[in-house]
């Protein structure tokens, strides 16, 4: 990858870590706009629209991951447990969640 997409990235991780959710989504959709074929960018703006309580726009940031990783996995599965999704639904993202290694 890029310098610059390293950058962008490691400055959403620290706003997260830092607890400014809203400063790690403008880094992580500048990140998205610049380098969509990076997946952190993906995962960094899902988890920062989670944070912030607006589940209705993380859900299709995080339907277009084309990579499915261990933090897309944990990702869906929170979707699934916020949402009002049937019981068979939340369990099966659970489930893809802890297999994922």
């Amino acid at each position: 990858m890029d310098i610059t997409a390293d950058t962008l990235a490691m400055l959403a991780a620290f706003s997260l870590k830092a607890q400014f959710v809203a400063k790690a989504a403008t880094y992580a959709r500048a990140g998205r706009a610049l380098y969509p074929e990076d997946h952190r960018f993906v995962e960094l703006l899902g988890y920062a629209l989670l944070l912030d309580g607006r589940s209705d726009e993380a859900a299709p940031v995080i339907g277009e991951a084309r990579r499915e990783t261990r933090n897309t996995a944990y990702l869906k599965a929170c979707l699934a447990m916020l949402g009002d999704s049937p019981a068979a639904e939340r369990q099966n993202a659970l489930r893809a969640y802890l297999r994922m290694e």
